[in-house]
């Protein structure tokens, strides 16, 4: 797998996550979000591995 692909793809997620994140705050509240928030972390952290 390209390595600048998988980057972009982990970064993408995480963004995504994070507005999911706030969807998850309405339906869930601030348990919800702080969830959707660590993996949101999770994909950033990923993105970082691959992009080393």
């Amino acid at each position: 797998m390209n390595a600048k692909a998988a980057v972009f793809a982990c970064r993408f997620t995480g963004a995504v996550g994070i507005l999911a994140s706030f969807l998850m705050w309405k339906i869930h509240g601030p348990v919800g979000f702080t969830l959707g928030l660590i993996f949101s972390l999770f994909w950033f952290a990923l993105a970082w591995y691959y992009q080393r």
